[in-house]
């Protein structure tokens, strides 16, 4: 569906006002558009999996696990495809009002992607840079969004999401460095064309709905706090969506129809995008291995 035809369908939880700025910046932040009982349900469950992944020594199907990962000081830095850790992250993800929000933005049709839990720890070794989530999983369209929920208070030094407004509208950029290695991050010649100076920090009280267009221009800065900050991040596209290549993380609900009903009909945006390795071949892993983090901890 094209943004004209998702503004005509009435919204369930966020204001027309904010759905039409959603489409003009790329991106929103959204105060306490969740229930208490489901924030408090997702926090209890972080907890409990942090707590679990002191018995880990080495990054699995569950967690990604840093290089300062011990059991007496937890290094999760993120918990993967949420949706399959525990059945009330998929009920979350599938029948809350979470998922009727991603209804207002990508059309009445809503199609369930992928998640994770992601951890920035404090410290300057977790900075995330300039990269949009598109090419990694291309998909038919540019509806999928990803829609996150702060856990905690998210305040401008702890790291927040920045994103650079109106550059879903610009170029989708290659992630790859100059030998065709995959990088996860805009390359720095082609991020100086770009004008930063209006990037926006998505900083938001816990239980702050974040949400980012695949061809959004993002980043996070480090976490200059002494507290974590806990994002659950979820991936939604209208059902007419569909990817072109294998999901680099891919869970047990991935393709499931969430609002709506499946697509007879592909919805093609003629817009090119970039070819992402053969992930069914190489692998994901996390943005945090693609852009080196190792090497910075």
């Amino acid at each position: 569906m094209t943004p004209d035809d998702i503004l005509r369908h009435k919204p369930a939880v966020l204001s027309q006002a904010q759905r039409e700025d959603y489409f003009r910046k790329g991106y929103m932040a959204v105060a306490d558009a969740i229930p208490a009982e489901w924030l408090r349900r997702l926090r209890d469950l972080s907890a409990e999996f942090l707590e679990a992944s002191k018995a880990c020594s080495a990054s699995n199907d569950a967690f990604d696990l840093g290089a300062r990962h011990s059991r007496e000081q937890p290094h999760v830095r993120r918990l993967r495809a949420l949706v399959d850790r525990h059945p009330d992250f998929w009920k979350f993800a599938s029948e809350s009002p979470f998922a009727d929000i991603a209804a207002d933005l990508v059309g009445p049709d809503v199609k369930f992607h992928s998640s994770k839990l992601n951890y920035k720890w404090p410290g300057g070794g977790e900075i995330v840079d300039w990269h949009q989530d598109i090419p990694a999983w291309p998909h038919t369209n540019y509806s999928p969004v990803t829609l996150g929920v702060y856990l905690d208070d998210c305040p401008r030094e702890q790291g927040p999401l920045t994103c650079i407004p109106g550059s879903q509208n610009g170029p989708i950029f290659v992630h790859r460095d100059d030998a065709g290695k995959w990088t996860g991050s805009v390359r720095a010649r082609d991020m100086a064309g770009v004008d930063q100076s209006e990037a926006e920090d998505l900083t938001g009280a816990a239980g702050t709905v974040i949400a980012i267009n695949c061809r959004t221009l993002h980043a996070s800065r480090a976490n200059m706090t002494g507290r974590v900050r806990p994002v659950a991040l979820f991936v939604y596209s209208s059902a007419d969506a569909f990817p072109w290549t294998a999901a680099p993380t891919p869970t047990s609900h991935t393709g499931d129809i969430v609002r709506g009903k499946a697509a007879t009909v592909a919805h093609l945006d003629p817009t090119p995008c970039p070819v992402p390795p053969d992930w069914a071949k190489t692998g994901y892993g996390s943005i945090f291995t693609v852009q080196r983090v190792e090497e910075m901890n």
